[in-house]
């Protein structure tokens, strides 16, 4: 059983505490907020018994096994960081860190540490994923593919209204390709591997990040289309097309269809899975796996953010969007 703390208090941080409760391999044991009484309040629920409002103290403490960051994006970076000095297996939301630099200096310090390091991209681990990825293989070519996520989100109405919430800001790492953005690189890069160029076309908000945009990876014979949007939402299907076959998925994460479609047999057969009680679960169980039995799967995870990283740094700079973080 791994002892979990849980950094943040936020509803992503309430979905993974809940996806921990349905395995039998992880305890939620502690919990760090911004005030003690905030820590209890969101612990107790899943049987946590440790609460802090020092981070340093509940690093300390031997019997955490397991730290879950869920704090804003720019603060991933020094927390891992503190985790990892403290030998802590560390399992960090998506996106992990803001820059490539961070996550070179992450990964690395967990492989001095010996411990394992995580970016929770819940959809990698999602049996559907592999699925899409080998029906994508038995293609013999690629003639298109379009992706989509986008979610109005609520604190834009703060943006509206001459705020700046922590994920629409610069200083927090904030913006679409950060936050959802995410989800379609690693779609894209993990089904046809890395592009041979890429552009971001986006829509600035008046926080400076983007509120909304176009991805364009440019590949020897294909290209990949990737819309993302924080300031709307999208329903523009998922799809990759091999002339008379075409993949069609209902959504990136939390798939419930893949559908192959053939126009010359006028066949639609779904491929996909029964999704998991939860949308967290398989990553939860992955992560289980890797620490208690490490594989080679953990380097494929490694590389995969890398590339991710790597890309969205170069997206978002080449766009004009720079991050307090990356000074």
């Amino acid at each position: 059983m791994l002892n979990v703390g849980i950094i943040g208090t936020s509803g992503i941080a309430h979905e993974f505490a809940k996806a921990l409760q349905m395995t039998e391999d992880y305890q939620v044991k502690a919990i760090y907020s911004r005030t003690k009484s905030k820590a209890q309040s969101f612990g107790e629920a899943y049987g946590a018994d440790l609460f802090f409002d020092d981070l340093e103290e509940m690093l300390a403490r031997p019997e955490i096994d397991v730290i879950y960051i869920a704090s804003p994006n720019s603060l991933h970076f020094q927390q891992a960081m503190s985790a990892l000095d403290h030998h802590k297996h560390v399992i960090v939301e998506k996106p992990a860190f803001s820059n490539l630099s961070e996550w070179d200096q992450a990964f690395a310090r967990a492989e001095e540490a010996g411990v394992k390091l995580f970016e929770a991209a819940r959809h990698l681990h999602d049996r559907n994923f592999q699925v899409a990825k080998d029906q994508i293989k038995k293609f013999d070519k690629i003639d298109n593919a379009v992706l989509s996520y986008g979610k109005y989100s609520s604190r834009y109405d703060q943006v509206l209204d001459g705020q700046e919430p922590n994920i629409f800001s610069l200083k927090y790492s904030g913006g679409a390709l950060m936050d959802l953005g995410v989800y379609l690189l690693y779609a894209a890069i993990g089904w046809f591997g890395e592009p041979e160029s890429a552009t971001y076309q986006m829509k600035k908000v008046s926080t400076g990040v983007d509120g909304s945009g176009v991805i364009f990876f440019q590949y020897p014979t294909f290209n990949v289309t990737m819309h993302v949007s924080k300031t709307f939402n999208l329903h523009v299907s998922n799809e990759i097309n091999n002339g008379h076959q075409t993949i069609i998925l209902d959504e990136l994460t939390g798939t419930k269809e893949i559908i192959l479609e053939n126009t010359r047999t006028n066949e639609r057969t779904d491929l996909a899975y029964q999704p998991d009680a939860h949308l967290m679960l398989a990553e939860a169980l992955a992560f289980a796996r890797e620490i208690n039995h490490p594989s080679d799967d953990y380097e494929e995870w490694k590389q995969l953010s890398r590339k991710v990283t790597a890309w969205s740094e170069k997206l978002r700079k080449e766009a004009g969007i720079y991050f307090t973080a990356d000074k």
